[in-house]
């Protein structure tokens, strides 16, 4: 349905719903990292760290350099990465056969709450989803156009979103593989007579030997290698708590392992469907979209396997999010599902996304909503000297004390780091009293005041 323009109110209303909250939430503490290693640069810190997101950073760096250094103005890259997004979107929904199919499509890609909280923060998730989806988009046209010179644009596109965030080169390979696959492998004859094979190779060498050496230099100096984990439990839980928002603390733990796991059994069937019964469905985007899922997949669990790589998971796992959809989308397409089922499972999702949508806080930086109306009342008392546990410290100092024109007039501390309380005046909490070191256990503190939505709570430090 060539001419489905009916599909751009909801998409720009999502968009202007993500531009809005790149605007209204606050500063996010690995946002505040980011920003004080591109403030002030020192190129030892920026490599030893797994918060290095380069295009990310490199669009933060060109922030500042503007003197633009309000939240909103630092995620423009995020920004643009979103819009980008959204249109490829309506490009590739746009050509699927049916209104059900297409509202399903919508549904799933794009009303995913965890997913568009990355859109609205400075982070290399954003970029990254982007030019996916991109490298993607440009692959099939150049399948369906015979166009070397598009096929190698989308090669770019794919090397450049694992520089943009080091856990899509997973994405990376899987596309990188498909590509020799469908490019070369598949004509064999001429295969290194070809101009293009040791362009192509040399571009994929060279960004995965980039990435890798990255990976070394942060595990020796830091060994920050990000978002992980070694348990498969936590991987399969993380699906389900990122798509409903963590609002299903209420169902018992194994009842969501089991909706988990019965979630990833799904999409290995669904990987299957599309590679096995290509010569039914006929559909070359579901066939190499499952082909570079299923590679992404194996690349996973062999580095799991093989070298104790930690398993992506949450945020760690977006790489894989459009490769999902677009694999889900033709699944139920092919076997021809019924449109009630779309409809209902479309209005399921908006639900879920209505269930979920707010302009003040992620849900992974939660801790940090609102955090500069926190620091704006402290400063309004006339606090002196306050004490800080770390989600609020590091927002504090590296963002907040960073920048041109929102320094506060009290000093702050990271309560980890004090050895004795005298000269504090006031504590900032995200966590019960309890939680603060030995050397406050004979401090007397009288609670200030509570803040809603962030959980901090201001105490006063009595003589």
């Amino acid at each position: 349905m060539k001419s489905a323009y009916y599909l751009v109110l909801p998409i720009c209303l999502v968009c202007v719903y993500v531009l809005f909250r790149s605007y209204s939430i606050d500063i996010t503490h690995d946002e505040a990292y980011s920003f004080h290693v591109m403030k002030a640069f020192w190129h030892v810190e920026a490599f030893c760290t797994a918060n290095t997101h380069w295009l990310n950073s490199l669009a933060i760096k060109v922030a500042i350099l503007l003197h633009m250094e309000n939240n909103w103005q630092i995620r423009w890259l995020s920004s643009l990465s979103a819009i980008a997004f959204f249109i490829i979107v309506f490009i590739w929904v746009r050509s699927l056969n049916n209104l059900p199919l297409q509202l399903f499509a919508l549904a799933i890609i794009i009303f995913n709450p965890f997913v568009l909280d990355y859109f609205s923060l400075a982070r290399g998730y954003a970029s990254g989803l982007m030019l996916e989806a991109f490298a993607l988009l440009l692959f099939f046209i150049s399948i369906n156009k015979e166009n070397r010179h598009i096929a190698f644009c989308a090669l770019v596109c794919s090397a450049l979103s694992a520089i943009a965030n080091y856990s899509f080169v997973y994405f990376f390979t899987g596309f990188a593989l498909v590509y020799f696959y469908h490019y070369y492998l598949k004509k064999r004859a001429g295969l290194f007579k070809t101009k293009g094979f040791y362009i192509d190779a040399l571009l994929c060498i060279t960004t995965l030997l980039l990435v890798i050496r990255a990976w070394i230099f942060i595990i020796k100096c830091s060994n920050d290698v990000g978002a992980g984990t070694d348990s498969i439990t936590e991987v399969c839980n993380s699906f389900m708590e990122g798509l409903f928002y963590r609002r299903l603390t209420f169902i018992n733990h194994s009842v969501l392992l089991t909706l988990s796991i019965i979630l990833i059994g799904f999409i290995t069937i669904v990987c299957l469907h599309g590679i096995v019964r290509f010569s039914k469905h006929q559909n070359q985007v579901y066939f190499y979209s499952s082909l570079i899922l299923s590679v992404v997949l194996c690349a996973v669990f062999t580095n799991f396997i093989c070298f104790n790589t930690p398993l992506p998971y949450a945020r760690s796992a977006l790489f894989m999010f459009p490769l999902i959809c677009i694999n889900i989308v033709y699944f139920f397409s092919s076997i021809s599902l019924k449109k009630p089922i779309f409809t209902a499972l479309s209005i399921l999702l908006l639900i879920n996304f209505f269930a979920s949508a707010n302009t003040t806080h992620t849900l992974d930086f939660a801790a940090q909503e609102n955090t500069q109306y926190v620091f704006n009342y402290v400063d309004r008392i006339g606090a002196r000297h306050v004490a800080m546990n770390q989600d609020t410290y590091g927002v504090y100092i590296n963002y907040y004390q960073q920048t041109n024109n929102m320094k506060y007039r009290f000093k702050g501390d990271y309560v980890n780091d004090i050895k004795t309380p005298n000269g504090y005046d006031y504590v900032l909490l995200s966590a019960s009293p309890a939680a603060l070191p030995p050397v406050f256990d004979k401090t007397k503190l009288t609670l200030v005041k509570r803040f809603t939505g962030n959980g901090i709570t201001l105490f006063k430090v009595e003589e």
